[in-house]
């Protein structure tokens, strides 16, 4: 497999921007985070279009965000941790598009984003934000590999990435 794009996914806190912007500099690609394309096409941090807008104006300019990138190749996606879990976005991860699961656990949610006051979601209850969590692993686990993140620093995620893209590339060149 020789993807035109890697997709990385997974809950907030996961390590997806930052280990995009290792994959993508290894790799001589460009980032992009879809949040980022969310708040600067809005002119709005993603917690103010929460705020003012709701989570559904913000899925729609998401899924608006995804259909943009289809095209691109040569591109490190970060997804929104929501993205994935949409119906209408699930196109955009298939085709020649590698994804990966950045598996992280809710105590490393936590740990990760105390001191982030961006996030709207970090506002619900401890039981609603288990029960999100808990609802989004198996939507992340069928659509991508799963690469482990808790306690390992970003440079180790993304080898191991690297080293997953050359297996699957081998195995591909081996069945064809």
């Amino acid at each position: 497999m020789n993807p035109d794009r890697i997709v990385l996914i997974g809950f907030m806190g996961a390590g997806k921007t930052t280990v995009g912007r290792i994959l993508a500099a290894r790799l001589g690609w460009d980032l992009v985070d879809t949040d980022e394309l969310v708040e600067a096409g809005t002119g709005a941090p993603v917690a103010r279009i929460f705020q003012d807008l709701g989570e559904r104006a913000f899925r729609d300019r998401e899924a608006e965000t995804l259909t943009s990138l289809r095209t691109r190749t040569r591109l490190v996606v970060a997804t929104g941790g929501g993205a994935p879990a949409q119906p209408r976005n699930r196109d955009f991860f298939s085709g020649p598009a590698a994804v990966f699961h950045l598996r992280v656990s809710l105590q490393t949610v936590r740990e990760r984003t105390r001191e982030n006051t961006g996030r709207p979601l970090l506002a619900l209850s401890e039981s609603a934000l288990r029960s999100l969590y808990e609802s989004r692993l198996p939507v992340y686990d069928a659509m991508g590999t799963s690469v482990e993140t808790d306690g390992r620093k970003p440079e180790e995620v993304a080898e191991d990435i690297l080293r997953l893209l050359s297996v699957q590339e081998s195995q591909s060149e081996h069945d064809a």
